[in-house]
Protein backbone atom coordinates (compact mmCIF):
# COMPACT_ATOMS: atom_id res chain seq x y z
CA UNK A 1 0.00 0.00 0.00
CA UNK A 2 0.85 3.42 -0.99
CA UNK A 3 2.67 5.70 2.10
CA UNK A 4 0.11 8.15 2.72
CA UNK A 5 0.73 12.42 1.54
CA UNK A 6 1.41 14.92 4.56
CA UNK A 7 -0.57 17.43 2.62
CA UNK A 8 -4.00 15.92 3.10
CA UNK A 9 -5.91 17.06 5.69
CA UNK A 10 -9.73 18.95 6.26
CA UNK A 11 -10.20 21.44 8.80
CA UNK A 12 -12.61 21.08 11.63
CA UNK A 13 -15.16 23.57 10.51
CA UNK A 14 -14.47 21.17 6.94
CA UNK A 15 -15.28 17.86 8.98
CA UNK A 16 -18.49 19.73 10.92
CA UNK A 17 -20.07 20.63 7.92
CA UNK A 18 -19.57 16.96 6.44
CA UNK A 19 -20.93 15.25 9.42
CA UNK A 20 -24.22 17.58 9.57
CA UNK A 21 -24.41 17.04 6.06
CA UNK A 22 -24.61 13.24 6.88
CA UNK A 23 -27.18 13.74 9.30
CA UNK A 24 -29.20 16.13 6.94
CA UNK A 25 -28.76 14.17 3.89
CA UNK A 26 -30.21 10.68 5.41
CA UNK A 27 -33.43 12.94 6.80
CA UNK A 28 -33.87 13.79 2.84
CA UNK A 29 -33.06 10.32 1.45
CA UNK A 30 -34.88 8.93 3.64
CA UNK A 31 -38.18 11.26 3.88
CA UNK A 32 -38.02 11.17 -0.07
CA UNK A 33 -38.29 7.51 -0.23
CA UNK A 34 -40.33 6.61 3.12
CA UNK A 35 -43.63 6.98 1.27
CA UNK A 36 -42.82 3.93 -1.25
CA UNK A 37 -40.74 2.14 1.09
CA UNK A 38 -40.94 -1.85 0.40
CA UNK A 39 -43.20 -1.57 -2.64
CA UNK A 40 -42.03 -3.34 -5.43
CA UNK A 41 -42.70 -1.34 -8.30
CA UNK A 42 -40.87 1.64 -10.31
CA UNK A 43 -41.63 5.11 -8.93
CA UNK A 44 -40.91 8.21 -11.06
CA UNK A 45 -40.10 10.71 -8.77
CA UNK A 46 -38.42 13.26 -8.59
CA UNK A 47 -39.09 15.28 -5.52
CA UNK A 48 -41.04 14.13 -2.27
CA UNK A 49 -44.56 13.03 -2.71
CA UNK A 50 -45.83 13.09 0.71
CA UNK A 51 -47.65 15.97 2.84
CA UNK A 52 -44.94 18.25 3.33
CA UNK A 53 -44.49 19.29 7.50
CA UNK A 54 -41.47 21.37 7.55
CA UNK A 55 -40.12 18.25 9.56
CA UNK A 56 -38.55 14.39 8.71
CA UNK A 57 -40.26 11.41 8.58
CA UNK A 58 -39.33 9.44 11.39
CA UNK A 59 -37.09 6.65 10.39
CA UNK A 60 -35.11 3.55 12.41
CA UNK A 61 -31.82 4.59 9.36
CA UNK A 62 -31.36 7.79 11.57
CA UNK A 63 -32.99 6.28 15.20
CA UNK A 64 -30.52 3.23 15.33
CA UNK A 65 -27.55 5.24 15.28
CA UNK A 66 -28.81 7.68 17.41
CA UNK A 67 -28.97 4.85 19.86
CA UNK A 68 -25.44 3.80 19.23
CA UNK A 69 -24.51 7.50 20.04
CA UNK A 70 -26.22 7.22 23.48
CA UNK A 71 -24.18 3.73 23.95
CA UNK A 72 -21.31 5.54 22.84
CA UNK A 73 -21.67 8.36 25.36
CA UNK A 74 -22.27 6.32 28.16
CA UNK A 75 -19.62 3.70 27.75
CA UNK A 76 -16.99 5.31 25.12
CA UNK A 77 -14.20 3.11 23.84
CA UNK A 78 -13.20 0.27 22.97
CA UNK A 79 -16.79 -1.03 21.99
CA UNK A 80 -18.21 -4.37 21.18
CA UNK A 81 -21.22 -5.96 19.96
CA UNK A 82 -22.00 -6.91 23.71
CA UNK A 83 -22.58 -3.26 24.52
CA UNK A 84 -23.64 -2.44 21.61
CA UNK A 85 -26.67 -5.57 21.79
CA UNK A 86 -27.51 -4.89 25.62
CA UNK A 87 -28.83 -1.15 24.34
CA UNK A 88 -30.39 -2.63 21.01
CA UNK A 89 -32.02 -5.05 23.47
CA UNK A 90 -33.17 -2.27 26.60
CA UNK A 91 -34.08 0.42 23.89
CA UNK A 92 -34.97 -0.27 20.55
CA UNK A 93 -38.57 -0.71 20.47
CA UNK A 94 -38.78 -2.48 17.03
CA UNK A 95 -40.04 -6.34 17.23
CA UNK A 96 -39.83 -7.34 13.50
CA UNK A 97 -37.73 -9.10 11.38
CA UNK A 98 -33.99 -9.25 12.28
CA UNK A 99 -34.73 -6.69 14.95
CA UNK A 100 -37.21 -8.57 17.01
CA UNK A 101 -35.41 -11.98 16.18
CA UNK A 102 -32.05 -10.65 17.51
CA UNK A 103 -33.94 -9.18 20.77
CA UNK A 104 -35.80 -12.33 21.60
CA UNK A 105 -32.32 -13.84 20.94
CA UNK A 106 -30.65 -11.61 23.12
CA UNK A 107 -33.24 -11.90 26.20
CA UNK A 108 -32.84 -15.82 26.27
CA UNK A 109 -29.04 -14.77 26.64
CA UNK A 110 -27.70 -15.68 23.19
CA UNK A 111 -24.71 -13.01 22.91
CA UNK A 112 -23.33 -11.87 19.32
CA UNK A 113 -23.08 -12.78 16.62
CA UNK A 114 -25.12 -15.79 17.52
CA UNK A 115 -28.14 -13.59 18.55
CA UNK A 116 -28.12 -12.30 15.06
CA UNK A 117 -28.22 -15.69 13.46
CA UNK A 118 -29.86 -18.01 15.41
CA UNK A 119 -33.48 -18.28 14.16
CA UNK A 120 -32.83 -15.32 11.80
CA UNK A 121 -34.47 -15.24 7.91
CA UNK A 122 -33.41 -11.66 7.96
CA UNK A 123 -29.78 -12.22 8.66
CA UNK A 124 -29.18 -11.02 4.70
CA UNK A 125 -31.02 -8.47 4.97
CA UNK A 126 -31.18 -4.26 5.19
CA UNK A 127 -31.62 -3.66 8.66
CA UNK A 128 -27.24 -2.87 9.13
CA UNK A 129 -26.37 -1.01 6.37
CA UNK A 130 -28.63 1.73 6.81
CA UNK A 131 -26.58 2.60 10.45
CA UNK A 132 -23.21 2.32 8.62
CA UNK A 133 -23.00 6.48 8.89
CA UNK A 134 -21.85 7.06 12.39
CA UNK A 135 -18.64 5.01 12.42
CA UNK A 136 -17.64 6.72 9.39
CA UNK A 137 -18.60 10.02 11.41
CA UNK A 138 -16.42 9.02 14.24
CA UNK A 139 -13.63 8.03 11.57
CA UNK A 140 -13.53 10.22 9.00
CA UNK A 141 -10.31 8.96 6.85
CA UNK A 142 -9.79 6.11 9.06
CA UNK A 143 -11.88 3.21 6.71
CA UNK A 144 -10.47 0.26 9.12
CA UNK A 145 -11.08 1.45 11.97
CA UNK A 146 -15.13 2.33 10.73
CA UNK A 147 -15.68 -1.07 9.11
CA UNK A 148 -14.31 -2.66 12.33
CA UNK A 149 -16.99 -1.22 14.31
CA UNK A 150 -19.19 -1.73 11.57
CA UNK A 151 -18.70 -5.50 12.11
CA UNK A 152 -19.54 -5.30 15.74
CA UNK A 153 -22.70 -3.20 15.16
CA UNK A 154 -23.94 -5.32 12.52
CA UNK A 155 -23.62 -8.86 13.96
CA UNK A 156 -26.10 -8.09 16.77
CA UNK A 157 -28.83 -8.60 14.76
CA UNK A 158 -27.35 -10.25 11.46
CA UNK A 159 -24.86 -12.63 12.50
CA UNK A 160 -23.25 -14.31 10.02
CA UNK A 161 -25.12 -12.80 7.04
CA UNK A 162 -24.91 -10.75 4.11
CA UNK A 163 -25.91 -7.69 6.09
CA UNK A 164 -22.76 -7.88 8.12
CA UNK A 165 -20.53 -7.12 4.81
CA UNK A 166 -23.25 -4.40 3.96
CA UNK A 167 -22.29 -2.85 6.54
CA UNK A 168 -19.01 -3.01 6.89
CA UNK A 169 -18.71 -1.98 2.78
CA UNK A 170 -20.45 1.08 3.57
CA UNK A 171 -18.49 2.20 6.75
CA UNK A 172 -15.42 1.79 4.94
CA UNK A 173 -16.74 3.67 1.90
CA UNK A 174 -18.07 6.63 3.48
CA UNK A 175 -15.00 6.86 5.89
CA UNK A 176 -13.10 7.08 2.54
CA UNK A 177 -15.50 10.00 1.38
CA UNK A 178 -14.70 12.48 3.86
CA UNK A 179 -11.86 12.45 1.90
CA UNK A 180 -12.26 10.79 -1.70
CA UNK A 181 -15.27 12.14 -4.26
CA UNK A 182 -14.53 9.52 -6.97
CA UNK A 183 -17.55 7.23 -6.69
CA UNK A 184 -15.53 4.12 -8.37
CA UNK A 185 -12.47 4.97 -6.30
CA UNK A 186 -15.08 4.83 -3.26
CA UNK A 187 -16.50 1.27 -4.28
CA UNK A 188 -13.12 -0.21 -5.03
CA UNK A 189 -12.02 0.45 -1.30
CA UNK A 190 -15.56 -0.55 0.13
CA UNK A 191 -14.72 -3.92 -1.72
CA UNK A 192 -11.42 -3.90 -0.23
CA UNK A 193 -13.04 -4.74 3.27
CA UNK A 194 -15.19 -7.75 2.38
CA UNK A 195 -15.21 -10.99 0.82
CA UNK A 196 -15.05 -11.25 -2.84
CA UNK A 197 -16.75 -14.41 -2.22
CA UNK A 198 -20.19 -12.74 -0.66
CA UNK A 199 -23.48 -12.13 -2.22
CA UNK A 200 -23.01 -8.28 -1.51
CA UNK A 201 -19.56 -8.05 -3.42
CA UNK A 202 -20.77 -10.10 -6.04
CA UNK A 203 -24.07 -7.99 -6.41
CA UNK A 204 -21.71 -4.73 -6.24
CA UNK A 205 -18.97 -5.71 -9.03
CA UNK A 206 -22.59 -6.85 -10.52
CA UNK A 207 -23.84 -3.25 -10.94
CA UNK A 208 -20.58 -1.84 -11.96
CA UNK A 209 -20.05 -3.99 -14.79
CA UNK A 210 -23.77 -4.26 -16.54
CA UNK A 211 -23.43 -0.37 -15.84
CA UNK A 212 -20.35 0.08 -17.70
CA UNK A 213 -21.92 -2.46 -20.64
CA UNK A 214 -23.83 0.19 -21.73
CA UNK A 215 -27.12 -1.63 -19.69
CA UNK A 216 -30.19 1.33 -19.30
CA UNK A 217 -31.43 2.02 -16.11
CA UNK A 218 -34.65 -0.02 -16.96
CA UNK A 219 -32.72 -3.09 -17.98
CA UNK A 220 -30.64 -2.69 -14.63
CA UNK A 221 -33.54 -2.95 -12.64
CA UNK A 222 -34.57 -6.22 -15.03
CA UNK A 223 -31.66 -7.34 -13.86
CA UNK A 224 -32.17 -7.01 -10.39
CA UNK A 225 -35.37 -8.77 -10.41
CA UNK A 226 -34.28 -11.65 -12.27
CA UNK A 227 -31.06 -12.80 -10.53
CA UNK A 228 -31.27 -10.78 -6.52
CA UNK A 229 -34.51 -10.58 -5.29
CA UNK A 230 -35.71 -11.33 -1.90
CA UNK A 231 -39.69 -11.87 -0.69
CA UNK A 232 -41.49 -8.60 -0.18
CA UNK A 233 -43.67 -10.01 2.68
CA UNK A 234 -46.75 -8.25 2.82
CA UNK A 235 -46.20 -5.44 0.94
CA UNK A 236 -47.35 -4.51 -2.57
CA UNK A 237 -46.37 -5.76 -5.62
CA UNK A 238 -47.27 -4.05 -8.65
CA UNK A 239 -49.51 -6.05 -11.49
CA UNK A 240 -46.31 -5.18 -14.40
CA UNK A 241 -44.18 -7.19 -11.73
CA UNK A 242 -46.11 -9.96 -10.83
CA UNK A 243 -47.03 -10.53 -14.37
CA UNK A 244 -43.63 -10.56 -15.27
CA UNK A 245 -43.28 -13.09 -12.35
CA UNK A 246 -41.21 -11.35 -9.94
CA UNK A 247 -43.77 -11.86 -7.26
CA UNK A 248 -41.47 -13.80 -4.96
CA UNK A 249 -37.65 -14.76 -3.97
CA UNK A 250 -35.79 -16.28 -0.33
CA UNK A 251 -37.55 -14.93 2.58
CA UNK A 252 -35.39 -12.09 4.05
CA UNK A 253 -32.29 -11.81 1.21
CA UNK A 254 -32.88 -8.05 0.79
CA UNK A 255 -28.91 -6.57 0.80
CA UNK A 256 -27.57 -7.61 -2.21
CA UNK A 257 -30.72 -6.15 -4.47
CA UNK A 258 -30.70 -2.74 -2.12
CA UNK A 259 -26.81 -2.62 -2.67
CA UNK A 260 -27.02 -2.89 -6.55
CA UNK A 261 -29.66 -0.18 -5.93
CA UNK A 262 -27.29 2.01 -4.52
CA UNK A 263 -24.35 1.29 -6.74
CA UNK A 264 -27.00 2.10 -9.58
CA UNK A 265 -27.86 5.43 -8.11
CA UNK A 266 -24.84 6.26 -7.83
CA UNK A 267 -23.50 5.36 -11.34
CA UNK A 268 -26.51 6.24 -13.40
CA UNK A 269 -26.35 9.81 -10.97
CA UNK A 270 -23.43 10.63 -12.56
CA UNK A 271 -22.24 13.48 -9.57
CA UNK A 272 -25.59 14.33 -9.23
CA UNK A 273 -27.08 13.97 -5.60
CA UNK A 274 -30.70 14.59 -7.18
CA UNK A 275 -31.14 12.45 -10.00
CA UNK A 276 -28.79 9.54 -7.79
CA UNK A 277 -31.32 9.12 -5.10
CA UNK A 278 -34.63 9.43 -7.55
CA UNK A 279 -33.30 7.03 -9.53
CA UNK A 280 -32.19 4.69 -6.58
CA UNK A 281 -36.34 5.70 -5.24
CA UNK A 282 -37.21 4.03 -8.87
CA UNK A 283 -36.00 0.93 -8.67
CA UNK A 284 -38.34 0.44 -5.49
CA UNK A 285 -37.68 -2.04 -3.05
CA UNK A 286 -36.15 -0.58 0.24
CA UNK A 287 -36.54 3.17 -0.85
CA UNK A 288 -35.87 4.87 2.35
CA UNK A 289 -32.62 3.38 3.02
CA UNK A 290 -31.43 3.54 -0.76
CA UNK A 291 -32.00 6.92 -0.66
CA UNK A 292 -31.07 7.59 2.21
CA UNK A 293 -27.80 6.35 2.09
CA UNK A 294 -27.01 7.78 -1.10
CA UNK A 295 -28.07 11.32 0.19
CA UNK A 296 -26.10 10.81 3.19
CA UNK A 297 -22.71 9.80 1.17
CA UNK A 298 -23.14 12.88 -0.57
CA UNK A 299 -23.23 15.24 2.62
CA UNK A 300 -20.28 13.13 3.39
CA UNK A 301 -18.03 14.16 0.33
CA UNK A 302 -19.64 18.29 -0.43
CA UNK A 303 -20.37 19.08 3.12
CA UNK A 304 -24.60 20.15 4.16
CA UNK A 305 -24.41 23.03 1.84
CA UNK A 306 -24.41 20.36 -1.49
CA UNK A 307 -28.20 20.12 -0.83
CA UNK A 308 -30.60 22.55 -2.39
CA UNK A 309 -33.16 24.75 -0.09
CA UNK A 310 -36.01 22.96 -1.94
CA UNK A 311 -34.56 19.83 -0.23
CA UNK A 312 -33.46 21.29 3.08
CA UNK A 313 -36.76 23.35 3.58
CA UNK A 314 -39.56 20.20 3.84
CA UNK A 315 -37.43 18.41 6.64
CA UNK A 316 -35.96 21.30 8.36
CA UNK A 317 -33.44 20.43 11.15
CA UNK A 318 -35.44 18.04 13.79
CA UNK A 319 -35.18 14.95 14.62
CA UNK A 320 -38.06 13.02 14.37
CA UNK A 321 -37.61 9.39 16.07
CA UNK A 322 -39.96 6.07 15.78
CA UNK A 323 -37.70 3.21 17.30
CA UNK A 324 -36.26 4.10 20.70
CA UNK A 325 -37.99 3.84 23.58
CA UNK A 326 -39.43 7.35 24.12
CA UNK A 327 -40.18 6.73 28.10
CA UNK A 328 -36.51 6.20 29.35
CA UNK A 329 -34.19 7.63 26.61
CA UNK A 330 -36.63 10.58 25.19
CA UNK A 331 -34.48 13.11 27.06
CA UNK A 332 -31.33 11.82 25.59
CA UNK A 333 -32.57 12.17 21.93
CA UNK A 334 -30.37 14.79 20.34
CA UNK A 335 -32.90 17.45 19.16
CA UNK A 336 -31.83 18.57 16.41
CA UNK A 337 -29.56 17.97 13.56
CA UNK A 338 -26.96 20.46 14.94
CA UNK A 339 -27.03 18.86 18.53
CA UNK A 340 -26.01 15.41 17.15
CA UNK A 341 -23.25 16.53 15.18
CA UNK A 342 -21.88 18.61 17.88
CA UNK A 343 -21.95 15.58 20.06
CA UNK A 344 -20.82 12.92 17.57
CA UNK A 345 -17.51 15.19 17.24
CA UNK A 346 -17.08 14.78 20.94
CA UNK A 347 -17.49 10.93 20.72
CA UNK A 348 -14.45 11.30 17.71
CA UNK A 349 -12.47 13.25 20.25
CA UNK A 350 -13.05 10.77 23.09
CA UNK A 351 -12.56 7.64 20.64
CA UNK A 352 -9.20 9.04 19.31
CA UNK A 353 -7.96 10.08 23.35
CA UNK A 354 -8.68 6.98 24.31
CA UNK A 355 -6.94 5.10 21.32
CA UNK A 356 -3.82 7.40 22.29
CA UNK A 357 -3.38 9.60 19.55
CA UNK A 358 -2.43 12.13 21.71
CA UNK A 359 -4.13 15.07 19.31
CA UNK A 360 -7.86 14.93 19.33
CA UNK A 361 -7.86 16.84 16.09
CA UNK A 362 -8.61 15.33 12.91
CA UNK A 363 -5.98 12.78 12.46
CA UNK A 364 -5.68 10.68 9.22
CA UNK A 365 -4.87 6.97 9.28
CA UNK A 366 -2.01 7.52 6.90
CA UNK A 367 0.76 5.24 7.63
CA UNK A 368 0.87 2.94 11.14
CA UNK A 369 2.81 5.26 11.99
CA UNK A 370 1.83 8.61 10.90
CA UNK A 371 0.72 10.11 14.12
CA UNK A 372 2.24 13.70 13.50
CA UNK A 373 0.91 17.04 13.40
CA UNK A 374 1.45 17.44 9.36
CA UNK A 375 -1.11 14.22 9.12
CA UNK A 376 -3.88 16.04 11.30
CA UNK A 377 -6.36 18.85 10.83
CA UNK A 378 -5.25 22.60 11.03
CA UNK A 379 -6.76 25.97 9.81
CA UNK A 380 -6.52 26.88 6.64
CA UNK A 381 -5.29 23.74 5.16
CA UNK A 382 -5.73 21.89 1.84
CA UNK A 383 -9.29 20.77 1.36
CA UNK A 384 -10.46 16.74 0.58
CA UNK A 385 -10.28 17.27 -2.79
CA UNK A 386 -5.84 16.95 -2.56
CA UNK A 387 -7.10 13.19 -1.82
CA UNK A 388 -8.01 12.27 -5.81
CA UNK A 389 -4.51 11.51 -6.68
CA UNK A 390 -4.77 7.26 -6.99
CA UNK A 391 -1.80 6.72 -4.71
CA UNK A 392 -3.54 9.15 -2.02
CA UNK A 393 -6.60 6.56 -2.23
CA UNK A 394 -4.67 3.08 -1.92
CA UNK A 395 -3.85 4.27 1.41
CA UNK A 396 -7.49 4.00 2.60
CA UNK A 397 -7.86 -0.04 1.33
CA UNK A 398 -8.11 -3.04 3.65
CA UNK A 399 -4.37 -4.31 4.72
CA UNK A 400 -5.06 -8.33 3.86
CA UNK A 401 -5.32 -9.56 7.30
CA UNK A 402 -8.51 -7.30 7.73
CA UNK A 403 -10.72 -9.77 6.24
CA UNK A 404 -9.49 -12.38 8.99
CA UNK A 405 -12.15 -10.49 11.19
CA UNK A 406 -14.81 -12.77 9.46
CA UNK A 407 -13.21 -15.84 10.97
CA UNK A 408 -15.43 -14.72 14.12
CA UNK A 409 -18.49 -14.73 12.56
CA UNK A 410 -19.95 -17.59 14.32
CA UNK A 411 -17.58 -17.07 17.57
CA UNK A 412 -18.95 -15.42 20.74
CA UNK A 413 -15.91 -13.56 21.40
CA UNK A 414 -14.66 -12.33 25.31
CA UNK A 415 -11.58 -10.49 26.07
CA UNK A 416 -9.52 -10.20 29.24
CA UNK A 417 -6.06 -8.77 30.08
CA UNK A 418 -4.69 -11.63 29.54
CA UNK A 419 -6.43 -13.86 27.26
CA UNK A 420 -8.64 -13.77 24.09
CA UNK A 421 -12.00 -16.23 24.33
CA UNK A 422 -14.20 -17.48 21.70
CA UNK A 423 -17.25 -19.78 22.39
CA UNK A 424 -18.29 -21.55 19.16
CA UNK A 425 -21.12 -23.31 20.17
CA UNK A 426 -20.19 -25.59 16.80
CA UNK A 427 -23.77 -25.17 15.10
CA UNK A 428 -27.02 -23.93 16.32
CA UNK A 429 -27.20 -23.20 20.66
CA UNK A 430 -29.57 -25.65 20.90
CA UNK A 431 -29.99 -28.95 23.37
CA UNK A 432 -31.83 -31.91 22.55
CA UNK A 433 -32.48 -34.81 24.90
CA UNK A 434 -30.56 -37.76 25.13
CA UNK A 435 -28.24 -36.10 22.57
CA UNK A 436 -24.65 -34.74 23.35
CA UNK A 437 -24.08 -30.71 22.83
CA UNK A 438 -20.70 -30.20 21.26
CA UNK A 439 -19.15 -26.45 22.28
CA UNK A 440 -15.93 -25.38 21.88
CA UNK A 441 -13.46 -22.67 23.82
CA UNK A 442 -10.92 -21.05 21.69
CA UNK A 443 -8.06 -19.67 23.62
CA UNK A 444 -5.35 -17.26 22.84
CA UNK A 445 -2.82 -15.81 24.88
CA UNK A 446 -2.55 -12.38 24.81
CA UNK A 447 0.33 -11.36 27.23
CA UNK A 448 2.00 -8.45 27.23
CA UNK A 449 5.45 -10.23 28.10
CA UNK A 450 6.93 -13.14 26.17
CA UNK A 451 5.54 -16.48 28.28
CA UNK A 452 3.78 -20.11 28.60
CA UNK A 453 1.33 -20.66 30.72
CA UNK A 454 -0.96 -23.61 32.19
CA UNK A 455 -4.87 -22.08 31.78
CA UNK A 456 -7.44 -24.21 34.48
CA UNK A 457 -11.17 -24.08 32.76
CA UNK A 458 -13.80 -25.01 35.34
CA UNK A 459 -17.56 -25.54 33.80
CA UNK A 460 -20.24 -24.97 36.01
CA UNK A 461 -23.94 -26.07 35.34
CA UNK A 462 -26.93 -26.29 36.87
CA UNK A 463 -28.51 -29.33 37.88
CA UNK A 464 -30.06 -31.28 35.00
CA UNK A 465 -27.21 -31.38 32.51
CA UNK A 466 -24.07 -33.93 32.43
CA UNK A 467 -20.80 -32.47 31.25
CA UNK A 468 -17.92 -34.63 29.72
CA UNK A 469 -15.02 -35.42 29.42
CA UNK A 470 -14.85 -33.49 32.64
CA UNK A 471 -15.60 -30.22 34.40
CA UNK A 472 -12.24 -29.01 34.83
CA UNK A 473 -9.94 -29.23 32.37
CA UNK A 474 -6.13 -27.82 32.12
CA UNK A 475 -4.41 -26.50 28.52
CA UNK A 476 -1.01 -25.31 28.00
CA UNK A 477 -1.06 -22.05 26.27
CA UNK A 478 1.79 -20.31 24.50
CA UNK A 479 2.57 -17.00 22.51
CA UNK A 480 1.91 -17.06 18.79
CA UNK A 481 5.68 -16.66 18.10
CA UNK A 482 6.60 -19.29 20.56
CA UNK A 483 4.25 -21.89 19.12
CA UNK A 484 0.64 -22.36 17.55
CA UNK A 485 -0.50 -19.60 19.77
CA UNK A 486 -3.98 -20.88 19.81
CA UNK A 487 -5.40 -23.75 21.85
CA UNK A 488 -8.90 -25.80 22.04
CA UNK A 489 -11.09 -27.52 24.31
CA UNK A 490 -14.09 -29.02 23.49
CA UNK A 491 -16.79 -30.54 25.96
CA UNK A 492 -19.91 -32.16 25.45
CA UNK A 493 -23.13 -31.16 27.80
CA UNK A 494 -26.36 -33.94 27.91
CA UNK A 495 -29.57 -33.71 29.08
CA UNK A 496 -32.60 -35.95 29.78
CA UNK A 497 -36.55 -35.31 29.92
CA UNK A 498 -37.58 -33.15 30.87
CA UNK A 499 -36.25 -30.12 29.32
CA UNK A 500 -35.82 -27.26 30.94
CA UNK A 501 -36.35 -23.92 28.09
CA UNK A 502 -32.98 -22.47 29.24
CA UNK A 503 -29.82 -24.24 30.78
CA UNK A 504 -27.62 -21.67 32.19
CA UNK A 505 -23.41 -22.60 32.02
CA UNK A 506 -20.44 -20.42 33.37
CA UNK A 507 -17.05 -21.63 32.50
CA UNK A 508 -14.02 -20.35 34.82
CA UNK A 509 -10.63 -19.68 33.72
CA UNK A 510 -8.08 -18.93 35.37
CA UNK A 511 -4.03 -19.35 34.34
CA UNK A 512 -2.27 -21.67 37.07
CA UNK A 513 0.78 -19.04 37.80
CA UNK A 514 0.18 -15.67 39.34
CA UNK A 515 1.06 -13.39 36.80
CA UNK A 516 -2.81 -11.78 37.47
CA UNK A 517 -4.07 -13.75 40.05
CA UNK A 518 -7.77 -13.35 38.01
CA UNK A 519 -10.82 -15.02 37.66
CA UNK A 520 -11.97 -14.69 33.98
CA UNK A 521 -16.02 -16.08 33.70
CA UNK A 522 -17.42 -16.70 30.51
CA UNK A 523 -21.35 -16.89 30.48
CA UNK A 524 -23.74 -19.10 28.16
CA UNK A 525 -26.28 -20.52 27.67
CA UNK A 526 -28.24 -23.68 25.79
CA UNK A 527 -32.27 -23.51 24.57
CA UNK A 528 -34.46 -26.52 24.44
CA UNK A 529 -36.84 -25.93 21.87
CA UNK A 530 -39.72 -27.84 20.10
CA UNK A 531 -41.42 -27.55 16.63
CA UNK A 532 -40.51 -26.35 13.71
CA UNK A 533 -41.56 -23.60 11.01
CA UNK A 534 -43.71 -24.81 8.17
CA UNK A 535 -43.83 -23.06 4.95
CA UNK A 536 -45.83 -19.81 4.36
CA UNK A 537 -48.62 -19.74 1.84
CA UNK A 538 -49.25 -16.18 0.90
CA UNK A 539 -52.44 -15.42 0.02
CA UNK A 540 -54.15 -12.15 -2.04
CA UNK A 541 -56.95 -11.19 -0.88
CA UNK A 542 -57.55 -8.24 -3.35
CA UNK A 543 -57.07 -7.59 -6.66
CA UNK A 544 -53.41 -6.89 -8.15
CA UNK A 545 -50.90 -4.54 -6.42
CA UNK A 546 -52.94 -5.14 -2.80
CA UNK A 547 -50.41 -6.69 -0.52
CA UNK A 548 -50.20 -10.43 -0.13
CA UNK A 549 -51.26 -11.81 3.30
CA UNK A 550 -49.85 -15.18 4.78
CA UNK A 551 -52.53 -17.93 5.65
CA UNK A 552 -52.66 -17.82 9.45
Amino acid sequence: MTEARKDITMTEEEYREKVMGCWLGKNIGGTLGMPMEWERKPNNVSYYTHDITGEPLPNDDLDIQILWLLALEDCGFPVDAKILGSYFNEFMIFTHAEYGTAKANLRAGLQPPVSGSYNNAFRDSCGSYIRSDIWACIFPGEPEKAASCAFEDAIVDHGGGEGVYAEVFMAALESAAFYIRDIRVLIRIGLSYIPETCAVSKAVRDAVRTYDEGMSEADSRTYIMQHYIGHLEWHAISREDEEKGYADGPMGWDVPSNLMIIIYGLLFGGGDYEKAMCTAVHYGEDTDCTAGTIAALYGIMEGRSVFAEKWVKPVGGKIVTVSIDPFRMGSRIPATLDEMTDRVMKIRARAHAGAGAGNVALCLQGTAADTSPEGCVKDGSAGPADAEDPEDADRFLAAPWFLDLYDDMDCVRYFFEDLHVRLDYCGSPVIEAGKAKKIRFILSDTSHAVTSDRLNVYLYARDGAEIAPQREQSVFLTMAHMGSGISEIYYEISAERPLRPVYRFVAEFIFEDSKNNKVMDVPFVLLSESGRALPVRWEKRGPAATPNLPRI
